[in-house]
C-alpha cells in the first residue's frame, strides 16, 4: 500500500500527482514508508519524474529560513 492516496491534478497545464510519503498526517515514520509501494503507485499513474522536498533545519548562518539549497551527499537507511 503507498503511503496515502494520490492526488492529481494539474499545475500549469502540466498534470501532477501528488503522495504524501508520511502520510497526509504525517503519521508514518520514515524507516516506515514503503517506499517501493509508492514508487509502483506513481508508475501506475505513468509519472515520468519524480521530484521530492524535504525540510530540515541548518547548523550554518548563512543557509537562512526559505533559502533553497540542492544537496550534493545523500545518506539512505
Amino acid at each position: 500500500q503507498p503511503s496515502d492516496a494520490l492526488i492529481l491534478g494539474k499545475i500549469k497545464n502540466v498534470d501532477c500527482v501528488l503522495l504524501a510519503r508520511h502520510g497526509r498526517h504525517h503519521a508514518i515514520m520514515p524507516s516506515n514508508v514503503n517506499y517501493r509501494a509508492n514508487i509502483w503507485a506513481l508508475k501506475e499513474e505513468n509519472c515520468s519524474h519524480v521530484l521530492v522536498t524535504t525540510a530540515c533545519g541548518s547548523l550554518r548562518e548563512e543557509i537562512q529560513p526559505g533559502d533553497l539549497v540542492i544537496i550534493d551527499q545523500f545518506i539512505d537507511r
